[in-house]
């Protein structure tokens, strides 16, 4: 990313709150180390499909990190047994970053706040596609929400239908794990939303 773009986003009015919601409902992790420490981002994605995106993501934090990315071996799946490589990078434990906890964080366990209708812009919406969202078979948009319960992601479909009226409907992917699918025919809306902010190289997630 150069630093015009980089200068672009950050022109936008408390753009690092409004991405940062987008990037916590996704993969990211805040990291705290005693009860009185400060957060720390971790970025961890396939270092073989989205090193490209992680160094996107690098260049809007970098100034909040000590050392660029790095590739490391994950556990083994245990599913299937196979290491599969990560790329991943940190930020400083800083203050900055605390509220996400207090927003997204209870007893140590993220949990989907109440008011996530208050907070989830286009801006987020897009970060959120980027970080965990995925093309399904037929042209959909899947939401990779397994982690939250089903009143959490029926909390986030009212969400997309008011803030951008996107339809979508909750999908039980295994026990105790759903998924949000946005069908074919609305994902040209979430794109018209979201295009302006997305990297390259997420722009088969929204048909393009």
């Amino acid at each position: 990313m150069t630093d015009y773009i980089k200068q672009a986003f950050f022109k936008i009015k408390n753009i690092f709150f409004i991405l940062t919601i987008g990037l916590t409902l996704g993969d990211i992790s805040l990291e705290k180390a005693t009860a009185n420490s400060n957060i720390r981002l971790r970025f961890d994605q396939s270092s073989l499909i989205h090193s490209e995106y992680i160094y996107f993501l690098y260049e809007l934090f970098k100034d909040y990190t000590l050392s660029p990315p790095k590739i490391t071996n994950r556990k083994p799946d245990r599913r299937t047994g196979k290491i599969y490589n990560s790329i991943i990078f940190k930020t400083r434990m800083l203050p900055c970053f605390n509220y996400l906890w207090d927003l997204f964080y209870q007893n140590r366990i993220k949990k989907i706040p109440l008011n996530i209708g208050e907070h989830l812009t286009k801006v987020g919406l897009s970060f959120w596609i980027m970080d965990d969202g995925g093309k399904g078979s037929n042209g959909e948009l899947n939401l990779h929400t397994e982690s939250y319960t089903f009143e959490e992601v029926n909390l986030l479909i009212n969400t997309l239908k008011c803030n951008f009226n996107i339809n979508s409907r909750i999908y039980q992917k295994r026990p105790l794990q759903w998924i949000i699918i946005i069908p074919k025919k609305e994902v040209s809306k979430v794109a018209e939303l979201t295009m302006p902010y997305l990297h390259p190289s997420m722009y088969y997630k929204v048909g393009q």
